[in-house]
């Protein structure tokens, strides 16, 4: 599923090799509500934030695709999404902090099943990276750094102006 998500989301801008800079992705995969992938990088003094937001549960094709035996799923070459991105100092507390977290103390604890809330994370400091992903992280203590960084997610994706507006039974956008 992180790999359909990634391929229709916003492409990823990778800091150069040891430039300095830093590139995070989380995906935010639940099993009842929107597919959303962040995307933020650091630009000299400043952040950059990509929202791809997913207008129509990618999910849904997937499990479909799955149950007729089509688990390539190349037939899916676009996606109603939306993408929306703005620029951020440094004072910004949350992206700050999802900066600075430290992704090699994150544990995995992904499901082989597609059902569950699914997060993937992919981290770079321009010299090392960092892939990490987990099933329904809130059900385990031993996952409380990647519920911190998930609901910091949910508040830094309020910065950035929406695009499109869609309503809440996923129709489509309005």
């Amino acid at each position: 599923m992180e790999r359909h998500a990634s391929r229709l989301s916003a492409s990823m801008d990778l800091p150069p090799p040891n430039s300095g800079r830093t590139f995070l992705r989380l995906m935010r995969l639940p099993e009842n509500g929107r597919e959303t992938i962040l995307d933020l990088t650091t630009y000299g003094q400043k952040f950059e934030l990509l929202v791809t937001r997913f207008l129509k549960p990618l999910r849904e094709v997937m499990t479909q695709g799955f149950q007729k035996g089509d688990e390539d799923l190349s037939c899916v070459t676009s996606w109603p999404i939306e993408i929306s991105s703005m620029r951020m100092g440094f004072d910004d507390g949350l992206a700050f902090a999802l900066q600075t977290e430290d992704y090699e103390l994150f544990e995995d604890g992904l499901a082989d099943s597609i059902e569950g809330d699914h997060y993937f994370l992919f981290f770079t400091d321009s010299n090392e990276f960092i892939c990490k992903a987990v099933t329904d992280p809130i059900r385990d203590p031993r996952f409380e750094n990647w519920t911190r960084v998930i609901n910091r997610s949910y508040g830094l994706e309020l910065n950035p102006p929406r695009q499109l507006v869609y309503d809440a039974v996923g129709e489509g956008a309005i």
